[in-house]
């Protein structure tokens, strides 16, 4: 019981807080790892994204960002059904993950919704589905919250309020990235380790047991990962929660299995969810239910789109 409970906690560790070295604000095209890859330039920085087309007539747009230490990939099961149902899907790596710009202190504080903001507004006109795992889902409610126009509505998982704690100052101290940014890396790209985090964040074994865990290890490979990781979660937009209230309807979709996030940490976003949004918990799910309960999750998401 003692191992079961130091592993949770290792996995809380690593999947909350940061990773690597310091580096500069550097981009990283040098090397584009999926056939569908573009950048998006935005001042210093260089935004890594996919789009996928809708299939057959497109019912709206949906741009979906990442929780920590994950990239693009982590969409891919969910993004297929959707655009199979007639939604596009623009998967987007946040600075500081994935295949997008890695930063430091020596960068201009990180302009994190308007970099996101501006890729949407060069995508289309109209307003968006925005989509957040874990992190990925304090970034989107940031993004409504700064720019409520260009959010049609909200489509969260295995997430919560972004309420800030004393973790967040420590993890902006350059003491701090310096001495944990090569040990998180080094974790990063350890794959036996990577792929014991997947078991405990999936709660399915068969599943993780076929996983391309490379997709994971590859981005973590990139000079900066880690300290930008850790200046990235120091950066993170509190949650406006009265904002939050007067929001069109949000979907909010949690795993009962969850290692991560904890259900009295969603407590604030629940209480906020305004009238007519979804509250949905997935029997059996993980943290990461988005990508082995990809059916489930889509069919609760297709049908709060339709509504």
């Amino acid at each position: 019981m003692k191992l079961k409970k130091t592993i949770s906690l290792l996995l809380c560790f690593v999947l909350l807080l940061p990773f690597a070295v310091m580096a500069n604000a550097e981009g990283v095209r040098h090397e584009t790892p999926y056939e569908d890859s573009e950048f998006f330039d935005y001042g210093e920085y260089e935004l890594h994204y996919r789009v996928l087309p809708a299939e057959g007539e497109e019912k709206g747009q949906i741009m979906m960002l990442h929780g920590f230490a994950e990239s693009t990939y982590c969409w891919t099961n969910l993004a297929a059904i959707l655009t199979e149902n007639g939604y596009t899907c623009v998967l987007v790596d946040n600075p500081d993950f994935g295949y997008s710009s890695r930063e430091t202190k020596d960068t201009a504080k990180l302009p994190r919704e308007e970099i996101i903001h501006a890729l949407m507004a060069e995508l289309s006109d109209e307003p968006w589905y925005l989509a957040g795992h874990s992190m990925g889902g304090y970034v989107a409610l940031a993004v409504a919250q700064t720019y409520p126009e260009s959010v049609k509505n909200l489509l969260l998982y295995g997430t919560s309020g972004n309420d800030g704690n004393a973790a967040t100052g420590i993890m902006g101290n350059d003491v701090f990235a310096s001495a944990m940014g090569p040990m998180m890396e080094l974790a990063g790209k350890c794959k036996p380790l990577v792929r014991l985090l997947l078991r405990l964040a999936i709660q399915d074994n068969e599943y993780v047991n076929n996983y391309d865990v490379d997709a994971i290890v590859e981005p973590f490979r990139i000079k900066g990962t880690g300290a930008g990781a850790i200046y990235n979660f120091s950066m993170l937009t509190p949650t406006d929660y009265e904002f939050v209230s007067s929001f069109s309807p949000i979907l909010f979709m949690n795993g009962d299995k969850d290692k991560v996030i904890s259900d009295r940490a969603r407590v604030n976003l629940r209480e906020a969810l305004p009238e007519n949004s979804v509250d949905y918990i997935i029997e059996g799910g993980g943290h990461m239910f988005i990508e082995n309960m990809a059916e489930q999750t889509a069919r609760v998401t297709l049908d709060f789109l339709s509504r």
